[in-house]
């Protein structure tokens, strides 16, 4: 693959989902959205997690050998299945899941936007949340190359309030570092999204400091995002239902862990995370499980370091640190209580759109949170705040 590395200046830093019942349609507009929600929002909000529909315009970016329609390698080969459960039975959901039943580009997602009060959203891809389970390196270059560009061209020139997340070739390291540069430095994007299970190793081994490397020196996010769960014990479950809900935050307690433990945020001490799609009530669990075990079990390797925190630090003290953040959405509950276990200023705003997520659904999930019992601080920390700090928007 070629290997043309762009250089830029490095970015000044910054200090250091459940299924729910069918909703109807909200009607009145933000007056009365402001008023159902107990209090307006009177300012923009940043969607941290929407998603891109990726099509066959992509072919268009791959090498030349690929180009042609004709190939052997068909659309629904570009990326390796997320599981095997997607297609195996019908959702009640589905008018309003993926764009409610239409395609939705660039066009749609500036009509969701402005719908919302949406200042910026920033955009993961769909299918291309399996690039980690791509086995052959070369492949993954090629593939993360003709996305960036893809995205670059179709959404990110068309308005400055879609972001971007690039994809990176995880399985050649040194491909990745470059992508990386380039995708931040040419293609202006907001960072790179990891996925959250797939590679080889998990992501706090050392193979992958490189990546993290660049990352700090460029000041650009990382957001792990969850989606393809095998081999994380959910293969046996017959339905669609139990993988979603418990592989996505399961599958970022087990990438934060690896980064923690593997010694990834003590080693680079600007860098920026954030786990996204598992919700934010992994959180307080993670917590409480972590530093119980933590002060039982600190260990030395044999060169008498110690695994990850020494006895002078909890793992929780990461999540406080203010550059790890987690994505939540609008029907979580137990938001306030994680907000008080933690602080405001790790919980970042997702819409989703347009997975599970429809036009008049982000109208309630805004009012869902502008009603929480907490703090106009918290509000404003959770829906905008944050998501600005973490890309640097």
């Amino acid at each position: 693959m070629p290997r043309g590395a762009a250089y830029c200046f490095v970015r000044e830093r910054s200090p250091a989902k459940a299924r729910r019942a069918p909703r109807k349609p909200f009607q009145g507009g933000r007056t009365a959205l402001a008023r159902k929600s107990g209090g307006a929002v009177d300012y923009k909000i940043i969607d941290a997690d929407g998603h891109v529909l990726e099509d066959d315009g992509l072919f268009d970016y791959l090498e030349p050998s690929y180009r042609a329609r004709d190939h052997q390698l068909s659309w629904d080969r570009l990326f390796p299945s997320l599981d095997f459960h997607h297609t195996g039975g019908h959702s009640t959901r589905s008018k309003k899941s993926f764009g409610a039943g239409r395609r939705v580009g660039p066009d749609q997602w500036l009509e969701f936007v402005e719908a919302a009060n949406i200042e910026c959203a920033v955009l993961y891809p769909t299918k291309g949340l399996r690039i980690g389970n791509i086995s052959h390196p070369d492949w993954a270059c090629y593939v993360a190359r003709a996305y960036n560009d893809w995205l670059h061209d179709r959404y990110l020139k068309r308005s400055p309030r879609l972001k971007g997340m690039a994809l990176l070739p995880m399985q050649d390291v040194d491909e990745a570092v470059l992508e990386l540069r380039r995708a931040v430095c040419e293609l202006g994007m907001a960072g790179a999204m990891l996925p959250s299970r797939g590679l080889r190793f998990d992501l706090g081994h050392k193979t992958f400091w490189p990546v993290y490397a660049e990352a700090e020196r460029l000041g650009c996010a990382l957001g792990v995002h969850g989606g393809a769960h095998h081999g994380m014990g959910l293969d046996t479950f017959e339905t669609f239902v139990p993988v979603h809900g418990l592989g996505h935050p399961l599958s970022l307690i087990i990438a934060f862990t690896g980064m923690v433990y593997h010694g990834v945020f003590d080693r680079y001490p600007n860098l920026r995370v954030g786990f996204l799609e598992g919700g934010a009530g992994w959180v307080a669990f993670w917590m409480d499980r972590l530093d119980r075990s933590h002060s039982y079990h600190v260990e030395l390797n044999l060169r008498g370091k110690y695994h990850g925190p020494g006895p002078d630090r909890r793992p929780s003290d990461y999540i406080k640190m203010g550059r790890v953040f987690v994505g939540c959405e609008g029907n979580e509950e137990g938001l306030p209580y994680q907000i008080q276990r933690a602080g405001n200023q790790h919980f970042l705003f997702a819409s989703d759109f347009p997975h599970e997520i429809g036009p008049d659904d982000i109208l309630h999930e805004i009012a869902e949170v502008a009603a929480a019992p907490l703090t106009d601080q918290d509000k404003r920390a959770v829906l905008r705040e944050n998501a600005k700090r973490f890309y640097q928007i």
